[in-house]
C-alpha cells in the first residue's frame, strides 16, 4: 500500500477540485513512481494516544448525558422547580438519599 499525501497543486488548479480528478491524479502519481510514501501503521505511540483520547471523549459524553438526564428527570419533591444552575453535587444528593 502506498500513501499519496497531497495532489499536485498546479494540476489541481488547472483541472479542477473534484474527488474523481483527485483519485485519478493519485493513481497516476503511484503508477509513475512520484508517490513513494509508506502508509501509516495502526500501532505505536500515536495510536495508543488516539485510543486514550477516544475513551476519554466517550466518558465525558456519558457524564454529560447523565447530568442532563438528572436535570430533566430529577428526584426532587417539587418537580416543577427548575434545576438549571445547580451544581453536580446538588443534582446527585437527592439520588444518593434514595433507598436501594
Amino acid at each position: 500500500m502506498i500513501e499519496v499525501s497531497q495532489p499536485d497543486q498546479a494540476n489541481r488548479r488547472r483541472r479542477g477540485k473534484t474527488d474523481a480528478i483527485d483519485a485519478e491524479t493519485a493513481g497516476r502519481a503511484v503508477l509513475s513512481g512520484r508517490a513513494t510514501a509508506i502508509a501509516k501503521t495502526s500501532d505505536g505511540h500515536v495510536e495508543r494516544i488516539r485510543l486514550f483520547k477516544l475513551a476519554k471523549n466517550s466518558a465525558v459524553k456519558a457524564r454529560t448525558q447523565a447530568i442532563n438526564q438528572l436535570k430533566a428527570v430529577g428526584v426532587d419533591p417539587n418537580p416543577r422547580e427548575s434545576r438549571t444552575g445547580l451544581s453536580l453535587p446538588e443534582l446527585v444528593r437527592p439520588c444518593a438519599d434514595l433507598d436501594p
